[in-house]
């Protein structure tokens, strides 16, 4: 059908396309996680604000721990 050399490139050229894809995937939701965690600060930043003007305070994880 092909030649062997024919075939050796279609098949380089199959394999260093998925990798380049699976690279700018990679790229991308790491992009993305960023993203969502700069929102989730902000949440969070926003949702401390709002319950200290309705006079409630979130402790922090080491002021949970038990009294001495």
């Amino acid at each position: 059908m092909y030649d062997p050399q024919t075939v050796q490139m279609i098949m380089l050229t199959i394999v260093l396309a998925f990798f380049l894809a699976l690279i700018i995937g990679l790229i991308y939701g790491l992009v993305l996680l960023t993203r969502i965690r700069k929102q989730v600060a902000g949440m969070a930043r926003r949702l401390d604000e709002f319950l200290e003007k309705a006079g409630w305070e979130l402790r922090s994880a080491n002021e949970r721990k038990a009294p001495q």
